[in-house]
Protein backbone atom coordinates (compact mmCIF):
# COMPACT_ATOMS: atom_id res chain seq x y z
CA UNK A 1 0.00 0.00 0.00
CA UNK A 2 1.31 3.42 -0.94
CA UNK A 3 2.20 5.91 1.78
CA UNK A 4 0.38 9.22 1.54
CA UNK A 5 1.12 12.57 3.13
CA UNK A 6 -1.51 14.76 4.80
CA UNK A 7 -2.59 16.11 1.39
CA UNK A 8 -3.02 12.66 -0.19
CA UNK A 9 0.21 12.74 -2.22
CA UNK A 10 2.20 9.53 -2.52
CA UNK A 11 5.48 9.73 -0.61
CA UNK A 12 8.55 7.53 -0.22
CA UNK A 13 9.88 6.04 3.02
CA UNK A 14 11.47 9.40 3.88
CA UNK A 15 8.27 11.40 3.35
CA UNK A 16 9.43 12.92 0.04
CA UNK A 17 6.75 13.37 -2.61
CA UNK A 18 7.20 10.76 -5.34
CA UNK A 19 5.73 12.75 -8.22
CA UNK A 20 8.66 14.75 -9.63
CA UNK A 21 6.53 17.65 -10.89
CA UNK A 22 4.72 18.03 -7.57
CA UNK A 23 8.00 17.70 -5.66
CA UNK A 24 9.54 20.46 -7.79
CA UNK A 25 6.48 22.64 -7.27
CA UNK A 26 6.83 22.27 -3.50
CA UNK A 27 10.50 23.23 -3.82
CA UNK A 28 9.51 26.34 -5.79
CA UNK A 29 6.94 27.27 -3.14
CA UNK A 30 9.66 27.01 -0.52
CA UNK A 31 11.99 29.26 -2.51
CA UNK A 32 9.26 31.87 -2.88
CA UNK A 33 8.54 31.78 0.84
CA UNK A 34 12.24 31.93 1.72
CA UNK A 35 12.67 35.02 -0.46
CA UNK A 36 9.66 36.69 1.15
CA UNK A 37 10.98 35.88 4.61
CA UNK A 38 14.43 37.23 3.75
CA UNK A 39 12.90 40.52 2.68
CA UNK A 40 10.66 40.71 5.75
CA UNK A 41 13.61 40.01 8.04
CA UNK A 42 15.68 42.82 6.55
CA UNK A 43 18.41 40.85 4.82
CA UNK A 44 20.47 42.88 2.39
CA UNK A 45 18.95 43.91 -0.90
CA UNK A 46 21.92 42.35 -2.70
CA UNK A 47 21.44 38.98 -1.02
CA UNK A 48 17.70 39.06 -1.73
CA UNK A 49 18.40 39.95 -5.37
CA UNK A 50 20.75 37.00 -5.75
CA UNK A 51 18.18 34.67 -4.22
CA UNK A 52 15.53 36.08 -6.58
CA UNK A 53 17.83 35.44 -9.56
CA UNK A 54 18.45 31.87 -8.40
CA UNK A 55 14.71 31.36 -7.97
CA UNK A 56 14.12 32.49 -11.55
CA UNK A 57 16.77 30.06 -12.80
CA UNK A 58 15.02 27.22 -10.96
CA UNK A 59 11.68 28.43 -12.32
CA UNK A 60 13.01 28.25 -15.89
CA UNK A 61 14.17 24.69 -15.22
CA UNK A 62 10.83 23.79 -13.60
CA UNK A 63 8.90 25.09 -16.61
CA UNK A 64 11.23 23.22 -18.98
CA UNK A 65 10.96 19.93 -17.09
CA UNK A 66 7.24 20.15 -16.33
CA UNK A 67 5.56 22.40 -18.93
CA UNK A 68 2.17 23.68 -17.83
CA UNK A 69 2.54 22.30 -14.31
CA UNK A 70 2.45 24.54 -11.28
CA UNK A 71 0.25 27.28 -9.99
CA UNK A 72 0.21 30.22 -7.63
CA UNK A 73 3.39 31.50 -6.08
CA UNK A 74 5.33 28.47 -7.37
CA UNK A 75 5.28 30.03 -10.83
CA UNK A 76 4.90 33.74 -10.11
CA UNK A 77 7.49 35.85 -11.84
Amino acid sequence: MAKLDDWGREVDDYGRIKDPAERYQQFMLGLHDLLAEAGDDGYSAEACQRLAEARLMFMDEFEHRHPGYGKGRAVWR
